[in-house]
């Protein structure tokens, strides 16, 4: 059996797919370079948080619990790590942004000031953080689990100066995060309420997958000024190419590929729409054979919907 290619690609992966199917001259080609970049700043710091998660240590039993999405009736929340110990819970978010880094308790605004001075305004973090912290708190009592609920901001660039901070929340640097969370944990221990394995297992079924939206609604990109066809990764051409039994093979430099289909079933999903019908795929595959259509869609494990003229295959989030 096939793997299920009904994935949304990663953030990056997504918005490298969006920038190769646009024209080099769309108006918003720029525009999602830039996206890029700040998107992957981003994913390197998270990798620098946990590389830093990975080496720590602590006297007691412990868990850390990464991209943790829940709700709780119109609520979600998304964290980026949690820790957990028999008595306490550490959520943990991470920031990649670079220059002065300005709290401003009086005013209540958070911003920066970067290499040529110029100041950007920006949603404070600290806010998003006691959001999360007051949703897991409520989440706890709600199943009678007793244990002390803190809040981490960590900024993960480099270049990154902090000028004034918040009084009630820790804000720290990537190589700061151990010393952060060895004074967090020894602070006030408790007496022990819960085994963490136990409490991560509960978490785990609580979880409830973030779908993310298609890239073209999100930036308001028409889905007609994409590319079309199935890209080489050869040579770079679209649409120039045919199906065989060991995978997409292109006309033009006879390269081929046995995860081509797949790829671009997921750059559908993740720029287009969540579903698909034969006459959608035919048209972003460049297929003229609705049969050829219809071997794609049984081949790969999808959630089907509708009657058959009107059938639709939903993306498959995982569980």
């Amino acid at each position: 059996m096939e793997r299920g290619a009904a994935v949304l690609m990663t953030e990056v992966k997504a918005l490298e797919a969006l920038i190769s199917r646009l024209p080099a001259q769309h108006p918003y080609q720029k525009f999602l370079e830039t996206e890029l970049h700040k998107v992957s700043a981003g994913k390197r710091g998270e990798e620098k948080l946990l590389k830093k998660l990975a080496e720590f240590n602590w006297k007691e039993s412990f868990l850390v619990v990464l991209d943790i999405s829940m709700s709780r009736g119109n609520m979600k929340i998304q964290m980026d790590s949690l820790l957990l110990t028999d008595s306490q819970a550490i959520i943990i978010e991470s920031k990649n942004i670079n220059g002065k880094i300005h709290f401003d308790e009086a005013t209540g605004e958070f911003y920066r000031y970067d290499k040529g001075g110029e100041k950007t305004v920006m949603d404070d973090p600290v806010i998003q953080l006691k959001r999360n912290m007051r949703f897991f708190n409520d989440w706890l009592k709600s199943r009678n689990l007793d244990i002390v609920v803190k809040g981490l901001v960590v900024f993960t660039a480099k270049e990154c100066e902090f000028i004034s901070k918040p009084q009630n929340v820790p804000i720290c640097k990537t190589y700061q995060l151990h010393e952060y969370l060895y004074s967090m944990l020894g602070a006030a221990p408790q007496a022990p309420s819960i085994n963490p394995k136990k409490l991560k297992k509960l978490i785990d079924s609580q979880q409830s997958p973030y779908k993310r939206i298609p890239l073209c609604d999100y930036y308001r990109i028409d889905p007609g000024s994409l590319r079309k066809g199935v890209q080489c990764l050869g040579c770079g051409s679209f649409g120039n190419g045919r199906m065989k039994k060991t995978g997409w093979c292109c006309n033009k430099c006879g390269y081929t590929d046995a995860e081509a289909i797949r790829s671009t079933l997921s750059e559908y999903f993740s720029l287009v729409s969540h579903t698909i019908s034969n006459a959608e795929l035919r048209n972003f595959f460049l297929l003229e054979s609705r049969h050829a259509a219809s071997r794609i869609l049984v081949k790969y494990r999808m959630e089907m919907s509708g009657e058959k003229k009107v059938r639709k295959y939903n993306i498959k989030m995982p569980n």
